[in-house]
């Protein structure tokens, strides 16, 4: 088979796949439009609203309060035992269910429902309902509130002005203009003026990594001190853990207390949660993530690292585009050119490395031991 029609079957395959995906994301959505179209059997009570509260807070889904009846066979994934939601078709709509529900699926199903934007939460399957189950946990509670510190409140709006960047952009500005000709004098006519082009990504690249990402609010947001019991839910090896503060609460640990013993016994616990993204700020005694950070902050090894890779990318492209042979002289005498400056810049950023590598490790180091000589986190 020639390249041609191997390339012609490829692109076929392609199609294919993208028009089935097509008509069955189009066949799920006209479900759904039926079924929130058609008469409420009920509406959801109370008890039933609490017994969901698990499946809101893992899935992120917010379901109304009209219960609505749906019949059908149901296809679904694997069933995980650590992991209290499970997923699938119901009728080839998409359902999430209770773990304990599944042992009570049939051939053919009959269900009762309340619909968010993407999926239909079962509340009754075959005989089971979701307020006689047993609850993984109680709900957490609230103890307290406050607003964050000025550490946390420049913890949360990020980074503010990377200077590397924007040197690599003016870099690759220069670049682009000396590929395209426009710094000879007079200007050159077999030069191509698109030849700057890659060189153009480049530094709009380098404009959009070096900007300020300070788009949260300035002012203080509400922390909330909650007391429940923390316990972490994952549905297999390829995911991500979910924290689960009670049954009703998702939290997001930080990733230097993640691997820590005592976050992992499931038992009650009082943190500090921040109320705008759920993230934990505070966790007792001794456990203060803004005092870690300032204690110990990361190296910045990785950012290093990438503008060490635009700087090594501007070079083979500005090689590529305009090879030395063939470069045009400058109008004015003198002038140091582009490459010189991006070798220099090349060379701090590859000591800069070394340098964070090495303070990479004794950082791990030393705020392992600082981890390991603190009480047990979540008391008061």
């Amino acid at each position: 088979m020639s390249r041609a029609a191997l390339l012609v079957v490829l692109a076929l395959l392609l199609a294919m796949i993208v028009a089935a995906v097509a008509e069955w994301t189009s066949r799920v959505r006209t479900g759904l439009a039926l079924l929130r179209r058609s008469s409420a059997l009920r509406t959801l009570d109370a008890d039933e609203h609490a017994a969901l509260a698990t499946v809101r807070a893992l899935t992120g889904c917010v379901h109304g309060d009209q219960v609505q009846v749906l019949r059908g066979t149901f296809t679904g994934g694997a069933v995980s035992r650590h992991y209290p939601v499970c997923d699938g078709l119901l009728g080839s709509i998409p359902v999430l269910l209770p773990r304990q529900a599944c042992t009570h699926l049939a051939v053919d199903n009959d269900a009762e429902v309340v619909l968010s934007e993407r999926w239909a939460v079962v509340v009754r399957l075959n005989g089971f309902h979701v307020a006689a189950m047993r609850p993984v946990a109680a709900a957490s509670r609230i103890r307290g509130e406050r607003l964050e510190t000025p550490e946390e409140v420049a913890m949360r709006r990020g980074p503010g002005l990377r200077p590397s960047a924007l040197l690599i952009a003016v870099l690759a500005l220069w670049a682009a203009a000396d590929a395209s000709g426009l710094l000879c004098l007079p200007l050159p006519r077999d030069v191509s003026y698109l030849s700057g082009v890659p060189l153009l990504a480049i530094a709009g690249l380098g404009f959009w990594l070096g900007r300020p990402r300070r788009s949260a609010p300035a002012t203080a947001q509400r922390v909330l001190q909650v007391q429940g019991r923390l316990r972490a839910y994952q549905r297999n090896g390829q995911t991500s853990q979910a924290w689960l503060l009670g049954k009703d609460l998702r939290v997001q640990l930080p990733w230097e207390w993640v691997n820590v013993a005592g976050f992992s016994t499931g038992r009650s616990m009082r943190l500090d949660v921040r109320a705008c993204d759920g993230k934990v700020l505070a966790a007792g005694p001794g456990w203060c993530l803004a005092s870690d950070r300032l204690r110990y902050p990361t190296s910045g090894g990785f950012w290093h690292l990438a503008w060490l890779g635009l700087l090594l990318l501007l070079q083979v492209l500005g090689v590529i585009w305009l090879p030395l042979p063939q470069r045009p002289d400058l109008g004015w005498p003198g002038v140091l050119h582009w490459q010189l400056f991006a070798l220099l810049a090349a060379g701090w950023h590859v000591l800069m490395l070394v340098v964070c590598v090495r303070r990479s490790v004794s950082r791990t180091a030393a705020l392992g031991a600082a981890l390991k000589a603190r009480p047990a986190p979540g008391t008061e």
